[in-house]
């Protein structure tokens, strides 16, 4: 199981690359969640059955979270500010690009 959540891995990794994770300093904090509530760093976490990606950004939350077999909803409940729509929408794609790659557990389900 070495490539075990390889997928939310690399996301993580690449937006942590172009975006300090360290909500006190810097704003910016992701969390990935399954189906079962387990974070991505928990040792149950299974992106296979990923349910949602929350975006803390500053004082927003953004959220993509899983609808249907291969539908997302982003959903947030801010107003964002014009300078913040460059970050937000490179971070959404950072996201998106790996989030296809994943092999979801419904997408077995016939």
């Amino acid at each position: 199981m070495m490539n075990r959540n390889k997928n939310t891995k690399a996301m993580l990794e690449e937006i942590k690359k172009n975006y300090p994770l360290d909500y006190k300093t810097e704003g910016i904090r992701i969390e990935v969640v399954d189906e079962n509530n387990n974070y991505d760093y928990d040792a149950d976490f299974d992106e296979s059955k990923l349910w949602e990606v929350r975006i803390f950004y500053f004082d927003k939350l953004f959220t993509i979270r899983h609808k249907y077999v291969d539908l997302f909803e982003i959903s947030d409940d801010n107003y964002l500010d014009i300078r913040d729509l460059d970050d937000i929408g490179k971070i959404i794609n950072i996201v998106g690009k790996h989030l296809k790659k994943i092999n979801y557990e419904w997408r077995n389900i016939e």
